[in-house]
Protein backbone atom coordinates (compact mmCIF):
# COMPACT_ATOMS: atom_id res chain seq x y z
CA UNK A 1 0.00 0.00 0.00
CA UNK A 2 2.63 2.69 -1.36
CA UNK A 3 0.43 5.40 -1.39
CA UNK A 4 -0.76 5.37 1.96
CA UNK A 5 2.41 4.80 3.26
CA UNK A 6 4.46 7.40 1.74
CA UNK A 7 1.52 10.17 2.93
CA UNK A 8 2.64 8.67 6.56
CA UNK A 9 6.23 9.14 5.62
CA UNK A 10 5.56 12.56 4.74
CA UNK A 11 3.00 13.36 7.60
CA UNK A 12 6.21 12.52 10.15
CA UNK A 13 8.94 14.54 8.24
CA UNK A 14 6.38 17.24 8.23
CA UNK A 15 6.16 16.99 12.30
CA UNK A 16 10.10 16.51 12.39
CA UNK A 17 10.34 19.62 10.12
CA UNK A 18 8.09 21.71 11.88
CA UNK A 19 6.20 21.84 8.82
CA UNK A 20 1.94 21.99 8.77
CA UNK A 21 0.50 18.92 8.59
CA UNK A 22 -2.28 17.45 6.33
CA UNK A 23 -4.60 14.36 7.22
CA UNK A 24 -3.41 10.93 5.55
CA UNK A 25 -5.27 10.33 2.49
CA UNK A 26 -7.07 6.70 1.42
CA UNK A 27 -6.06 6.84 -2.79
CA UNK A 28 -9.04 4.95 -4.23
CA UNK A 29 -9.58 4.11 -7.88
CA UNK A 30 -12.94 4.55 -8.20
CA UNK A 31 -14.50 8.15 -7.46
CA UNK A 32 -17.61 8.70 -10.19
CA UNK A 33 -19.69 10.55 -7.81
CA UNK A 34 -22.85 9.35 -9.73
CA UNK A 35 -22.33 5.75 -9.95
CA UNK A 36 -20.47 5.02 -6.70
CA UNK A 37 -21.99 7.97 -3.94
CA UNK A 38 -23.43 5.11 -1.91
CA UNK A 39 -19.90 3.84 -1.60
CA UNK A 40 -18.02 6.99 -1.36
CA UNK A 41 -20.28 7.93 1.85
CA UNK A 42 -20.02 4.53 3.17
CA UNK A 43 -16.37 4.99 2.93
CA UNK A 44 -16.67 8.09 4.89
CA UNK A 45 -18.96 7.08 7.31
CA UNK A 46 -16.62 4.05 8.56
CA UNK A 47 -13.22 6.05 8.70
CA UNK A 48 -15.54 8.71 10.38
CA UNK A 49 -15.81 6.37 13.04
CA UNK A 50 -12.62 4.74 13.16
CA UNK A 51 -10.75 7.54 13.29
CA UNK A 52 -9.97 8.27 16.80
CA UNK A 53 -8.33 4.67 17.17
CA UNK A 54 -6.47 4.76 13.74
CA UNK A 55 -6.30 8.16 13.14
CA UNK A 56 -8.20 10.56 10.57
CA UNK A 57 -7.97 9.48 7.17
CA UNK A 58 -9.59 11.46 3.81
CA UNK A 59 -10.78 10.31 0.74
CA UNK A 60 -7.65 11.88 -1.90
CA UNK A 61 -9.82 13.33 -4.80
CA UNK A 62 -9.34 12.92 -8.05
CA UNK A 63 -9.92 14.43 -11.28
CA UNK A 64 -9.54 11.51 -13.34
CA UNK A 65 -11.63 9.15 -15.38
CA UNK A 66 -12.05 5.64 -12.88
CA UNK A 67 -10.05 3.30 -15.03
CA UNK A 68 -11.62 -0.51 -15.96
CA UNK A 69 -12.07 -2.95 -13.10
CA UNK A 70 -9.53 -4.68 -14.30
CA UNK A 71 -6.73 -1.91 -14.43
CA UNK A 72 -7.79 -0.88 -10.60
CA UNK A 73 -7.20 -4.30 -9.21
CA UNK A 74 -3.66 -3.67 -10.88
CA UNK A 75 -3.28 -0.40 -9.81
CA UNK A 76 -4.09 -2.11 -6.02
CA UNK A 77 -1.53 -4.79 -6.38
CA UNK A 78 1.11 -2.25 -7.52
CA UNK A 79 0.12 -0.20 -4.36
CA UNK A 80 -0.85 2.88 -6.75
CA UNK A 81 -4.38 2.64 -4.84
CA UNK A 82 -5.56 1.49 -1.46
CA UNK A 83 -9.28 0.21 -1.60
CA UNK A 84 -11.43 -1.25 -4.38
CA UNK A 85 -14.94 -2.31 -4.59
CA UNK A 86 -15.37 -5.39 -6.69
CA UNK A 87 -16.87 -8.85 -6.76
CA UNK A 88 -15.24 -11.31 -5.32
CA UNK A 89 -13.94 -14.33 -8.06
CA UNK A 90 -11.09 -17.38 -7.04
CA UNK A 91 -8.41 -15.21 -8.15
CA UNK A 92 -9.43 -12.24 -6.46
CA UNK A 93 -9.80 -13.93 -3.10
CA UNK A 94 -6.15 -15.33 -3.41
CA UNK A 95 -4.44 -11.96 -4.29
CA UNK A 96 -6.14 -10.03 -2.44
CA UNK A 97 -7.35 -9.42 1.72
CA UNK A 98 -11.16 -9.11 0.93
CA UNK A 99 -13.45 -7.84 3.49
CA UNK A 100 -16.48 -10.53 3.09
CA UNK A 101 -19.59 -8.40 3.35
CA UNK A 102 -21.87 -7.18 0.27
CA UNK A 103 -21.84 -3.30 0.08
CA UNK A 104 -25.30 -3.71 -1.77
CA UNK A 105 -26.82 -6.10 0.24
CA UNK A 106 -27.96 -8.24 -2.87
CA UNK A 107 -29.30 -5.46 -4.67
CA UNK A 108 -26.76 -6.11 -7.73
CA UNK A 109 -27.90 -9.48 -8.25
CA UNK A 110 -31.40 -8.38 -8.74
CA UNK A 111 -31.27 -7.36 -12.59
CA UNK A 112 -34.19 -5.21 -14.97
CA UNK A 113 -33.92 -5.14 -18.28
CA UNK A 114 -33.56 -2.09 -20.09
CA UNK A 115 -34.90 -2.25 -23.62
CA UNK A 116 -36.52 -0.01 -26.76
CA UNK A 117 -40.21 0.15 -26.21
CA UNK A 118 -40.89 -0.80 -29.50
CA UNK A 119 -39.85 -4.29 -27.79
CA UNK A 120 -42.05 -4.33 -24.40
CA UNK A 121 -44.98 -6.89 -26.64
CA UNK A 122 -41.57 -9.26 -27.51
CA UNK A 123 -40.72 -8.68 -24.13
CA UNK A 124 -44.18 -9.12 -22.49
CA UNK A 125 -44.29 -13.01 -23.70
CA UNK A 126 -40.82 -13.99 -22.17
CA UNK A 127 -42.03 -16.05 -19.30
CA UNK A 128 -38.64 -18.03 -18.08
CA UNK A 129 -35.05 -18.77 -19.21
CA UNK A 130 -35.67 -20.58 -22.24
CA UNK A 131 -37.86 -17.83 -23.89
CA UNK A 132 -35.09 -15.10 -22.70
CA UNK A 133 -32.57 -17.23 -25.06
CA UNK A 134 -34.41 -16.11 -27.87
CA UNK A 135 -33.33 -13.11 -27.47
CA UNK A 136 -29.77 -10.98 -27.36
CA UNK A 137 -28.53 -9.06 -24.63
CA UNK A 138 -25.46 -6.50 -24.81
CA UNK A 139 -23.04 -6.18 -21.38
CA UNK A 140 -19.78 -4.57 -20.81
CA UNK A 141 -17.23 -7.53 -22.20
CA UNK A 142 -15.20 -6.76 -19.28
CA UNK A 143 -17.18 -6.86 -16.32
CA UNK A 144 -17.31 -10.04 -13.83
CA UNK A 145 -20.54 -11.26 -14.59
CA UNK A 146 -19.99 -11.36 -18.20
CA UNK A 147 -19.49 -14.99 -18.34
CA UNK A 148 -23.05 -15.48 -17.14
CA UNK A 149 -24.35 -14.95 -20.59
CA UNK A 150 -22.23 -18.16 -21.95
CA UNK A 151 -23.05 -19.92 -18.73
CA UNK A 152 -26.79 -19.55 -18.99
CA UNK A 153 -26.68 -19.86 -22.90
CA UNK A 154 -28.14 -16.15 -23.78
CA UNK A 155 -27.02 -14.59 -26.81
CA UNK A 156 -24.76 -11.74 -25.51
CA UNK A 157 -22.78 -9.07 -27.75
CA UNK A 158 -20.28 -8.00 -25.71
CA UNK A 159 -18.84 -4.20 -25.83
CA UNK A 160 -15.53 -3.31 -24.41
CA UNK A 161 -16.70 0.27 -23.71
CA UNK A 162 -19.85 -0.01 -22.09
CA UNK A 163 -20.41 3.60 -22.62
CA UNK A 164 -21.94 2.47 -25.82
CA UNK A 165 -24.21 -0.37 -24.70
CA UNK A 166 -27.16 2.42 -24.43
CA UNK A 167 -26.73 3.83 -27.93
CA UNK A 168 -26.47 0.43 -29.44
CA UNK A 169 -29.57 -0.53 -27.92
CA UNK A 170 -31.81 2.60 -29.28
CA UNK A 171 -30.17 1.13 -32.53
CA UNK A 172 -31.70 -2.35 -32.03
CA UNK A 173 -28.07 -3.68 -32.30
CA UNK A 174 -29.08 -6.15 -29.26
CA UNK A 175 -32.86 -6.72 -27.77
CA UNK A 176 -31.93 -5.84 -23.87
CA UNK A 177 -29.30 -4.50 -21.24
CA UNK A 178 -29.87 -5.50 -17.69
CA UNK A 179 -29.01 -3.54 -15.24
CA UNK A 180 -28.93 -3.72 -11.13
CA UNK A 181 -31.59 -1.98 -9.52
CA UNK A 182 -29.56 1.24 -8.44
CA UNK A 183 -28.19 1.39 -12.25
CA UNK A 184 -31.30 1.30 -14.20
CA UNK A 185 -33.53 4.03 -13.89
CA UNK A 186 -30.47 6.25 -13.01
CA UNK A 187 -28.90 5.50 -16.18
CA UNK A 188 -32.02 6.49 -18.29
CA UNK A 189 -32.66 9.59 -16.32
CA UNK A 190 -29.18 10.38 -17.07
CA UNK A 191 -29.44 9.92 -20.93
CA UNK A 192 -33.40 10.73 -21.09
CA UNK A 193 -33.00 13.51 -23.85
CA UNK A 194 -30.45 11.42 -25.70
CA UNK A 195 -32.86 8.04 -25.74
CA UNK A 196 -36.25 8.84 -24.87
CA UNK A 197 -37.39 5.20 -26.24
CA UNK A 198 -35.53 3.12 -23.76
CA UNK A 199 -37.68 2.47 -20.79
CA UNK A 200 -37.07 -0.25 -18.07
CA UNK A 201 -39.08 -3.26 -19.28
CA UNK A 202 -41.70 -3.71 -16.18
CA UNK A 203 -42.69 -7.72 -15.86
CA UNK A 204 -38.94 -9.22 -15.64
CA UNK A 205 -35.79 -9.68 -13.20
CA UNK A 206 -33.11 -11.47 -13.83
CA UNK A 207 -31.49 -13.03 -10.62
CA UNK A 208 -28.15 -13.94 -9.52
CA UNK A 209 -25.67 -13.99 -6.92
CA UNK A 210 -23.19 -10.42 -7.16
CA UNK A 211 -21.69 -9.77 -4.01
CA UNK A 212 -19.25 -6.09 -3.97
CA UNK A 213 -16.36 -6.43 -1.47
CA UNK A 214 -14.15 -3.53 0.09
CA UNK A 215 -10.70 -5.13 -1.30
CA UNK A 216 -7.30 -4.09 -0.06
CA UNK A 217 -3.82 -4.92 -0.62
CA UNK A 218 -2.72 -8.45 1.14
CA UNK A 219 0.13 -5.48 2.48
CA UNK A 220 -2.17 -3.80 4.77
CA UNK A 221 -4.14 -5.99 6.91
CA UNK A 222 -4.39 -2.57 9.13
CA UNK A 223 -6.80 -0.83 6.77
CA UNK A 224 -8.84 -4.05 6.04
CA UNK A 225 -8.96 -4.61 9.93
CA UNK A 226 -10.30 -0.86 10.33
CA UNK A 227 -12.76 -1.13 8.03
CA UNK A 228 -14.02 -4.04 9.41
CA UNK A 229 -14.39 -2.73 13.31
CA UNK A 230 -16.03 0.39 10.97
CA UNK A 231 -18.22 -1.54 9.60
CA UNK A 232 -19.35 -3.31 12.91
CA UNK A 233 -20.07 -0.07 14.39
CA UNK A 234 -22.25 1.10 12.15
CA UNK A 235 -24.00 -1.92 11.67
CA UNK A 236 -24.75 -1.91 15.34
CA UNK A 237 -26.08 1.61 15.50
CA UNK A 238 -28.41 1.30 12.61
CA UNK A 239 -26.70 3.93 10.75
CA UNK A 240 -25.82 1.57 8.09
CA UNK A 241 -29.16 0.80 7.37
CA UNK A 242 -30.25 4.21 7.40
CA UNK A 243 -27.75 5.18 4.59
CA UNK A 244 -28.44 2.02 2.40
CA UNK A 245 -32.40 2.74 2.88
CA UNK A 246 -31.55 7.12 2.09
CA UNK A 247 -30.01 6.08 -0.92
CA UNK A 248 -31.77 2.91 -2.35
CA UNK A 249 -34.94 2.89 -0.12
CA UNK A 250 -37.20 4.45 -3.37
CA UNK A 251 -35.86 2.31 -5.76
CA UNK A 252 -36.23 -1.07 -3.96
CA UNK A 253 -40.12 0.06 -3.95
CA UNK A 254 -40.22 1.04 -7.66
CA UNK A 255 -38.81 -1.65 -8.88
CA UNK A 256 -41.67 -3.82 -7.43
CA UNK A 257 -40.04 -7.47 -7.65
CA UNK A 258 -42.88 -8.70 -6.58
CA UNK A 259 -45.11 -8.28 -9.08
CA UNK A 260 -41.99 -9.69 -11.88
CA UNK A 261 -41.14 -12.90 -13.04
CA UNK A 262 -38.03 -13.30 -11.71
CA UNK A 263 -35.76 -15.55 -13.52
CA UNK A 264 -32.62 -17.34 -11.80
CA UNK A 265 -29.30 -17.68 -13.57
CA UNK A 266 -26.63 -19.65 -12.39
CA UNK A 267 -23.57 -17.55 -12.12
CA UNK A 268 -19.90 -18.62 -10.60
CA UNK A 269 -19.25 -17.17 -7.51
CA UNK A 270 -16.01 -18.88 -5.27
CA UNK A 271 -17.44 -21.60 -3.28
CA UNK A 272 -18.12 -20.92 0.64
CA UNK A 273 -18.40 -16.97 0.49
CA UNK A 274 -20.36 -15.08 3.22
CA UNK A 275 -24.56 -15.49 3.16
CA UNK A 276 -25.78 -12.13 1.61
CA UNK A 277 -28.05 -10.25 3.76
CA UNK A 278 -30.95 -8.69 1.96
CA UNK A 279 -32.87 -7.94 5.03
CA UNK A 280 -31.90 -4.06 4.74
CA UNK A 281 -34.45 -3.85 1.53
CA UNK A 282 -35.90 -6.85 0.50
CA UNK A 283 -39.54 -8.38 2.08
CA UNK A 284 -39.53 -12.24 1.97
Amino acid sequence: MRGLRLLQVALFTGLVAGLPIHAAELQLCQHAPDKYAYRLELTKLILARTAERYGELSIAPSSQADPAQERCLMMLRDGLVDLAFVPPTDQRLRDFAMLPYDLHAGMLGYRVLLIHKADAMRFAQVKNLADLRQLTGGFGSQWSDFVLFARNQLPVVGMANPANLLAMLNKHRFDYYHRGLNEAWRELDAHAEEFPDLIVEPHLALVYELPVYFTFSRGNPQLKQRFEDGLAQIQADGSLRALFLRHYGAIAEQAQLQKRTLIPLNYPNPAGLAPTDTSLWLSH
